[in-house]
């Protein structure tokens, strides 16, 4: 069983409420006991802005995390990352003379005292494992066993990707730390939204309708907390309090844009079938998506090229096919959120 670390850029109010889907689903392989779920690195608010301020999405969502941690009775613990923008080496520098980053500092502790090795999986900014890659690489070299970096386009390069917009140059430095790293392009290229599905791209649709009446009603609860930017600080109290179905209601009318889900199942050596259920990694079955070597060149401003290999340590995400890959992944979603214990 896999020490696994997630990486998210989890604000309340949301920035994106997939990164909240991301957290149930990995709180659910983790109590599942497909995983150890060994910490969760959230990204300080550090969108900037033009005139050089902060976009201010909201602060770091500990109230979501606390609510899994009940409702899963696991005690995953959280670190803050940087707010200081990494645009080149002396960035690097500078931020690791400052004070010490509870980011960094829980990456390396569990890196440092897990028995086995750990996977990272990034659903945010790269700043922050990067710096800890920096302040320890012989301990990465030891003891990550994979990067699953979830970013960029695959094609066209511009506009850049959201993700690596956050912080280029840090992307472009992943590439560099010597683990294996899942590539999982979020798309083919940054496309006017309705976004599209493609072949070696992790996007795919929900329709939380279809999703929500699956759902129990702590995880519902959790979900309109979410959906809903609730500012009662009283969030277990939320968690206790009759269901607001009208909220419910008006949350699940909506589509919600994923990404990530194909990197957790594989720390739990899992995959999906092609018709959406979730199989070992060792099923003679077809599975739905993969990992391919490639060969990647990354210039500082986060521009990528690519080409397949027969060796590498960068791996690429390929699905089976854009349509097949759509449909299964909901019932996918579906069968990984069930599994999630309810609190009445």
């Amino acid at each position: 069983m896999r020490d696994v670390i997630l990486t998210t850029d989890l604000y309340h109010q949301h920035a994106d409420p997939n990164d909240h889907w991301n957290l149930a689903t990995m709180f659910s392989l983790a109590h599942q006991g497909l995983i150890r779920f060994a910490g969760i690195m959230c990204d300080d608010d550090r969108a900037l802005k033009e005139d050089g301020s902060y976009l201010h999405f909201g602060d770091p969502s500990v109230q979501s995390v606390a609510q899994m941690n009940y409702i899963t009775g696991l005690c995953v613990p959280v670190g803050f990352g940087s707010r200081k923008p990494i645009k080149n080496e002396d960035d690097i520098k500078e931020a690791l003379s400052g004070r010490k980053i509870s980011s960094v500092t829980l990456l390396l502790d569990a890196l440092q005292s897990s028995k086995d090795k750990v996977d990272i999986h990034m659903c945010g900014s790269c700043k922050d494992v990067l710096l800890a890659y920096r302040h320890s690489p012989d301990l990465f070299k030891e003891k990550c066993n994979c990067i699953y970096l979830n970013a960029g386009t695959y094609e066209k390069q511009e506009p850049i990707e959201y993700n690596v917009g956050l912080e280029p140059y840090a992307y472009s430095q992943i590439f560099k730390i010597p683990c294996k790293i899942r590539w999982s392009p979020c798309f083919d290229e940054l496309r006017p939204w309705p976004y599209k599905t493609s072949k070696r791209a992790s996007f795919y649709n929900l329709n939380q309708n279809e999703i929500a009446p699956h759902l129990n009603t702590a995880l519902l609860k959790y979900f309109s907390y979410m959906h809903g930017k609730v500012f009662d600080i009283n969030w277990l109290t939320y968690l206790k309090n009759p269901l607001d179905t009208a909220l419910v209601e008006w949350w699940s009318n909506a589509d919600r844009e994923m990404w990530s889900t194909p990197g957790f199942l594989a720390s739990a050596n899992k995959s999906i079938s092609l018709d959406g259920r979730i199989i070992d990694e060792g099923s003679p079955e077809p599975h739905l998506f993969r990992f391919t070597p490639v060969r990647v060149d990354v210039t500082p401003d986060g521009k990528i090229s690519w080409t397949e290999a027969k060796e590498s340590n960068v791996e690429m995400f390929e699905n089976y096919d854009p349509i097949i890959y759509e449909n299964a992944m909901p019932k996918a979603i579906i069968n990984i959120l069930t599994k999630l214990p309810n609190i009445e």
